[in-house]
C-alpha cells in the first residue's frame, strides 16, 4: 500500500478523535430539534463556502480541488450523496495517482537502461563552457 493510500485509511479511521466528537456532537444536537436544524444549516453553509472557495480557487491561485473535497467531505457528514460523490472522486484520484506512479517508475527505467547518454557528471555550475 502507497503512503497516500495510508494516510486516507488513517482519515477515515472512525476512532478519531475529530471523529468521535462530531458524532457526540450529532447525537446531541438530534435530541433538540433547534439544535439539530442550526447544526445541519451549519454544515450546509459551511460545506458550500468550502466547495464555492474551490471553484474559485481552480481560476485563481490556491488550492481548489482540496477545498472542494473538504467541503464534499464536510457535506458528506449529513448528505449520503455528497458522502458518495467523495468516495467516487477519492477512487479516480487514487488511479490517477497509481497510473502516475507506474508511468513515472516505467520512464526511470526507461532511462536507466539507455545509459546515461550525454549528460555530464557535476553540477552545471561548476562544468567547463561547452561541455
Amino acid at each position: 500500500m502507497s503512503s497516500l493510500e495510508e494516510e486516507i485509511a488513517q482519515g477515515e479511521d472512525s476512532e478519531g478523535r475529530v471523529r468521535r466528537t462530531l458524532r457526540r456532537v450529532r447525537t446531541w444536537s438530534r435530541r433538540h430539534p433547534l439544535l439539530f436544524v442550526v447544526y445541519r444549516t451549519l454544515v450546509t453553509v459551511l460545506g458550500g463556502v468550502f466547495v464555492l472557495a474551490g471553484l474559485i480557487m481552480l481560476v485563481a491561485p490556491g488550492p481548489g480541488w482540496l477545498a472542494i473535497f473538504l467541503g464534499l467531505g464536510i457535506w458528506g457528514t449529513e448528505f449520503h450523496w455528497a458522502h458518495r460523490l467523495n468516495q467516487r472522486a477519492r477512487t479516480q484520484v487514487m488511479r490517477g495517482w497509481s497510473w502516475w506512479l507506474a508511468r513515472t517508475a516505467e520512464s526511470r527505467h526507461r532511462r536507466a537502461l539507455e545509459g546515461t547518454g550525454n549528460l555530464v557528471p557535476g553540477p552545471r555550475h561548476l562544468r567547463a563552457p561547452g561541455a
